[in-house]
C-alpha cells in the first residue's frame, strides 16, 4: 500500500479542503494509508481524524521555511512516507526541499487558481519544478495558466474535479425550508461561497436589484434567494443588500454543513464569482439535478456549455445579464427541470468522484514508477 500524507497550510472548510477529504475517503485503508498534516487549525482536522487518519500539525511560516522543510523530512522518514500530495504553492515549495534534507518522497501538487500569479512564480516554478514532480490542473482553464506561469506542460495532467453523484443524487427530503421559514411555495436560488470579495456576492445583490426593479412577473411567487456561507464581506453584503432594497428576498444562513440538505430544498443554483478553477459547489447542485447560473470564468464552461446543456453562463460584473438568466429560469419551469436531468447526466458522466480518485491514483502511481 502506498503511504501518503495530504499537506495543507489551513484546513478549513472550502472546495480545497473537500479535494482533499474526498480522496483521503476514497484511499485511505484501500490501496493506501493515509495521513494529513496542516499549519493553520481548522474543521478539516476533525473530519480527517473521523476518517481514522492521523493528523500532524506543521508550522508553515511562508514558502521557503527551511524549518519546516527539515521537520516535514523527519516526519515522512518516521511514516515511511511515499508520496506527498500538496495543494498551493507555499506547501508544495516546502515539500519539495524536503527532499533535500532526505524525506524520500515523491511530490504531487493540486493548482486550484486561476487568477494570475506574482511575476516571481514564473521564475520559481522553472526553478522549483522537478520533471519526477507531477501537478495536476482542476481544469484546462487552470493549465493553461500554469503554462503561462511557467510549468512545464508536460509535467500536467488535467483533472477535473470529482463528487460523490451517488450521496448527492440520492431521493431524500430537505427540511431547510422549514428552518428558515421559507415558503413551500417560494423559488428558491441559493448560492454557496465564502463571503470574500473574489467571490462576487456584491455583483449577485446588484443583480437581484436590477431584477426586482424591472420584472413584475414574480408578483404572484415569492422569490427567495439563500446566500449560504461566511466570510469577510457578509456583513457589507448585508448592508448593500439593505441599501438596495432587496433584504426582504435574501436569506444570509451563515456557514454550514449540510450542503446537500441545502441543495434538496432549493430550485436553481447560482455561482457569481470572478475567479473559478473548477467550483466543486457547482457539480455538488447538478448532481442534486439544480439547474446553474454561472459566471463565464475560468473552468465554469467546461461544466456549463452547450453539450451539457445544464445551465447559463453570464459575463462576470453584467448585472443585466444575471438578471435576465434568473428571469428566464424562474419563469421556465420545464427549462428548469430539463437543465436540471442533463445536468445530473452530465456530473455522472464526466465529473464522478470516482473518475477523479482513479485518474489521481494513476499520477500517483505513475510518479512512483508502479
Amino acid at each position: 500500500m502506498l503511504r501518503i500524507l495530504y499537506l495543507i497550510n489551513y484546513a478549513g472548510k472550502g472546495g480545497t479542503e473537500q479535494y482533499v477529504y474526498s480522496l483521503a475517503k476514497v484511499f485511505h485503508g484501500n490501496r493506501a494509508e493515509v495521513f494529513f498534516a496542516y499549519n493553520e487549525e481548522g474543521p478539516l482536522v476533525e473530519r480527517m481524524k473521523e476518517l481514522g487518519i492521523q493528523t500532524f500539525r506543521l508550522e508553515m511560516k511562508g514558502r521557503f521555511d527551511l524549518k519546516a522543510a527539515i521537520n516535514l523530512a523527519v516526519l515522512c522518514r518516521k511514516l515511511g512516507i511515499d508520496i506527498i500530495h500538496t495543494q498551493f504553492l507555499r506547501e508544495y515549495y516546502i515539500a519539495l526541499m524536503s527532499r533535500l534534507f532526505g524525506s524520500g518522497v515523491h511530490v504531487v501538487n493540486t493548482c486550484h487558481m486561476i487568477h494570475t500569479a506574482h511575476p516571481a512564480d514564473r521564475v520559481l516554478n522553472r526553478l522549483f519544478h522537478f520533471g519526477s514532480s507531477p501537478t495536476i490542473a482542476v481544469s484546462h482553464a487552470v493549465k493553461n495558466v500554469l503554462i503561462r506561469q511557467g510549468v512545464r506542460p508536460r509535467s500536467i495532467e488535467v483533472i477535473h474535479n470529482g463528487v460523490d453523484v451517488d450521496y448527492f443524487a440520492e431521493d431524500v427530503p430537505s427540511n431547510i425550508r422549514d428552518e428558515l421559514g421559507i415558503g413551500s411555495d417560494s423559488l428558491v436560488a441559493v448560492s454557496i461561497a465564502r463571503f470574500s470579495a473574489e467571490k462576487g456576492h456584491s455583483f449577485l445583490i446588484r443583480s437581484i436589484a436590477r431584477l426586482m426593479k424591472e420584472s413584475t412577473v414574480f408578483s404572484w411567487r415569492n422569490i427567495v434567494f439563500l446566500l449560504v456561507g461566511d466570510g469577510g464581506t457578509l456583513e457589507e453584503s448585508k448592508k448593500l443588500a439593505e441599501e438596495l432594497g432587496v433584504s426582504g428576498h435574501i436569506v444570509f444562513a451563515g456557514y454550514r454543513s449540510d450542503v446537500r440538505n441545502i441543495l434538496k430544498g432549493s430550485d436553481i443554483y447560482i455561482c457569481h464569482s470572478e475567479y473559478e478553477a473548477l467550483p466543486i459547489s457547482i457539480l455538488e447542485a447538478m448532481a442534486c439535478g439544480l439547474p446553474v447560473i454561472t459566471t463565464d470564468v475560468g473552468g465554469t464552461g467546461e461544466i456549463v456549455n452547450e453539450k451539457s446543456q445544464c445551465g447559463i453562463r453570464v459575463k462576470y460584473g453584467d448585472s443585466d445579464g444575471m438578471a435576465n438568466a434568473m428571469k428566464l429560469l424562474f419563469e421556465d419551469r420545464n427549462l428548469r427541470e430539463e437543465y436540471g436531468r442533463n445536468g445530473l447526466e452530465t456530473v455522472r458522466k464526466e465529473f464522478s468522484l470516482k473518475s477523479m480518485a482513479e485518474k489521481t491514483w494513476q499520477v500517483y502511481t505513475g510518479c512512483c514508477g508502479y
